[in-house]
């Protein structure tokens, strides 16, 4: 557990924007599953993560379709995260993640200096270049074949439709209920 929370420490000392942000849920018990990974830790006044005891008071739960999106540097699918315990922390928690980047030209230059570093990262895109574009592209096309061909993923505009389509009929129910005993009034009024 502790090498994942220096993990994750590392990745925020490499932003400190998003330290400075995360530092305002000081005290608070933060949970982060993407399996098989999970980490536990409570937010220090320094927005650092700390190990400790208890359960979290927000549990941040993300998919591998999350993982994905992120890679391909779009904002995850509303089914791909979920959120347990004190929505508010979770979801404050979970943009800060979602906006988390590893910069690992920063992580190679400490090791071989920053020329160096550069022309590493050059020829790493250049060794990957037609093969990693098109692992890329496969990636892309099989995240795209989950939400639109075999719907196991719902697209932010079907979930929003679906969420539309029930308020209205939440509150078609509503002012039917409302009709309903309108009528029953005017009914038992005829009676007497």
């Amino acid at each position: 557990m502790r090498v994942r929370i220096a993990v994750f420490n590392h990745l925020l000392g490499q932003q400190p924007a998003l330290r400075a942000e995360l530092a305002r849920h000081a005290g608070r018990r933060v949970g982060i599953v993407l399996p098989p990974a999970a980490l536990t830790g409570v937010v220090t006044d320094q927005g650092w993560l700390a190990a400790c005891e208890g359960q979290p008071e927000a549990v941040i739960r993300l998919r591998h379709g999350a993982a994905l999106s992120a890679l391909q540097g779009k904002e995850a699918a509303l089914g791909d995260v979920t959120i347990e315990g004190d929505a508010e922390l979770g979801m404050a928690v979970g943009r800060l993640l979602a906006r988390l980047q590893w910069d690992a030209v920063e992580d190679l230059s400490r090791v071989v200096g920053d020329v160096a570093a550069n022309r590493l990262q050059s020829m790493a895109r250049g060794l990957l270049g037609i093969k990693g574009e098109i692992g890329w592209r496969l990636a892309e096309s099989w995240i795209e074949h989950l939400r639109e061909e075999a719907p196991m993923l719902a697209g932010r505009h079907q979930v929003e439709s679906f969420i539309k389509n029930v308020d209205a009929l939440r509150d078609d129910a509503a002012r039917l209920d409302k009709r309903l005993a309108r009528l029953e009034a005017a009914l038992a009024g005829n009676k007497e």
